[in-house]
Formats: structure tokens, sequence, C-alpha cells
């Protein structure tokens, strides 16, 4: 798809949300410390699957009343990544897609500006967004407003940007990258499983511009969803990946081994 046409999706999402803004409930909040650990609710695990799909298509394939919960791969310092411009990786398919932008823009000072005053050498803050009932219009072909949009609630969490880290020189160390990652997805399932999201979307986090390797960071979600406190938490656990071969590879060989 064409920049320009890109640039257009996102502009005729704005414009109707602009129309339905008083009619919608959906709402966020900002979560700048992680939920405690609680107990989980039973010992079943998650069926978990890796495919190379668009996260567009797999919303599309749930049910009006599935609870879906869906990672986004925030920029730290931009609500939306430009998105309004055309840019094009995970977290601008979602915006020009659905209505999640207006969540986002709520935190521009609380937690995009703190970014920017702080990006903690590429580490980027561990707060994250929750944005709760958030309308999704199109499925992945992107080429007509569907009769019977999706809600989906979305955590919004930047992944540490290794690209940034070594442009800052800072001493670049396995271990402090894998706690962060981990760390991070922790804060991430936590709060899906406080809001009952039951089916989740996540992804190959931080796996592309931000230049995380993949193998790390699939187990770190593998380590991360084995913790007892998500025993019997979530149904289905989708990792949804496209347009990089490496990293569902690295997804494939540490959750279908």
């Amino acid at each position: 798809m064409e920049k320009e046409k890109r640039r257009a999706l996102g502009h005729k999402a704005m414009n109707l949300f602009q129309i339905e803004m008083f009619r919608i409930d959906q709402d966020s909040e900002l979560f700048e410390t992680s939920p405690k650990e609680s107990p989980g609710t039973g010992t079943r695990k998650a069926r978990i699957f890796v495919n190379e799909e668009n996260l567009l298509y797999r919303i599309r394939q749930f049910g009006e009343d599935d609870k879906i919960g869906v990672l986004n791969f925030a920029n730290p310092f931009v609500p939306g990544g430009h998105f309004m411009d055309g840019e094009n990786a995970q977290e601008q398919w979602i915006c020009r897609n659905s209505y999640l932008f207006p969540e986002l823009r709520k935190f521009r000072r609380t937690y995009y500006y703190k970014n920017e005053l702080d990006p903690k050498n590429g580490y980027i803050s561990p707060s994250l967004i929750y944005s709760r009932h958030v309308k999704v219009l199109r499925d992945e072909k992107e080429d007509r407003i569907l009769p019977d949009p999706r809600y989906v609630d979305f955590v919004s969490i930047a992944a540490p940007n290794v690209n940034l880290i070594r442009q800052n020189g800072v001493e670049f160390n396995s271990a402090t990258l894998y706690s962060d990652i981990f760390e991070k997805i922790v804060r991430v399932l936590r709060v899906f499983k406080i809001h009952e999201d039951r089916n989740l979307i996540l992804g190959a986090f931080g796996c592309g511009i931000f230049g995380n390797d993949a193998k790390m960071v699939s187990l770190a979600f593998d380590n991360a969803l084995k913790l007892k406190e998500f025993g019997g938490c979530f149904d289905n656990v989708y990792f949804d990946i496209i347009d990089n071969k490496p990293a569902l590879a690295a997804f494939k060989k540490e959750f279908e081994a």
C-alpha cells in the first residue's frame, strides 16, 4: 500500500472518530508502576499460536463478545508513531484502523513528554497505557469500514530501543536488556489479567526497528507466560508476526519445540 493511501486511511479514521466521539464508550489509564503479583486462577495453560498473520486479521477471528487484549508496540515519544504521515509499522496499522490514537494523545505530557525528557539511555520507561473497549474499524485488507466492528483492549508500551542504547554509547549488557524486556512483559500480562482479557494478541515486541533479538524476546515471553500467577488466566495467546522472517522463526522455535 502506498504511503499516501495509508495517510488517507488514518485521516478517515480520525474524521469518523470526531463524528462518534460522544457516543463511544472507551477510556484509558496510565500505569506508572506494575500491578502487584496475585495468585493465578488455575493451573491450565493458555494455548499459544505463532502465525505469519496481520493482527487485524486475528482480531476479526474473534466473536463480538470475546474479551481481546492486544499489545501495541508504542513509539515512546510520539502518540501513534506518525501514523498520520503514512508511516507503516505495527502501531501505525492499529492507529489508522481504529480509535486508539485519541486515547494515546491523552497522555502526551504524562507519558510521551516524560520519555522525551528521560529516555533512560534507550531502555525507555516501563510505564504503559491501558485502553479499554477501543473500536477497530477495518480488517487486514484495510479496504472498507466494516459494519460489525470489534472492540479491543490495548496495552501500549515501548520496548527497549537497542539502536538508541548503542547510539548513546551505553555499555551493552544482554542480562540487563533481558531483565528490562521481561519486566515489561510481566507488567503487560498483569494488566491484561486484572482486566480479564482472556485472549491475547502479542507479537515480536521490539524486534523491528528497535533492534531487539527475537530469541531473547521470545524466551522472555515464554518464561513470563509460565509464571504461576498467570495460570488459568488466559485462553489463547497469539504471536502474529509479519514482514519479519527471522523473528517468526525464533518464536516458532521457542513455542513449537
